[in-house]
């Protein structure tokens, strides 16, 4: 591969990056509170997906809290 390809790529493939991050900054702090809650909470999901997860945001106390609520299983019925 030569260099000028692979900044080529790079610079490629920072373009998204640049607009989400531009996005970003148009939201006010609570929208942004939000968004990245969110993506903790979908990142978590992906590296425990037997749970279930949810995000908490209290601006009063200055706390976001990520929790992962363990799904309830199936109950079989026996006959």
């Amino acid at each position: 591969m030569q260099r000028r390809t692979f900044l080529g790529g790079i610079a490629a493939a920072a373009v998204p990056v640049t607009v989400a991050a531009a996005a970003i900054k148009e939201m006010s702090a609570m929208e942004r509170a939000e968004f990245h809650a969110n993506a903790l909470c979908d990142a978590m999901a992906e590296m425990s997906p037997d749970r279930k997860w949810r995000k908490a945001i209290d601006s009063e106390h200055s706390f976001v809290l990520v929790v992962g609520d363990a799904r309830p299983r199936a109950v079989v019925a026996q006959e």
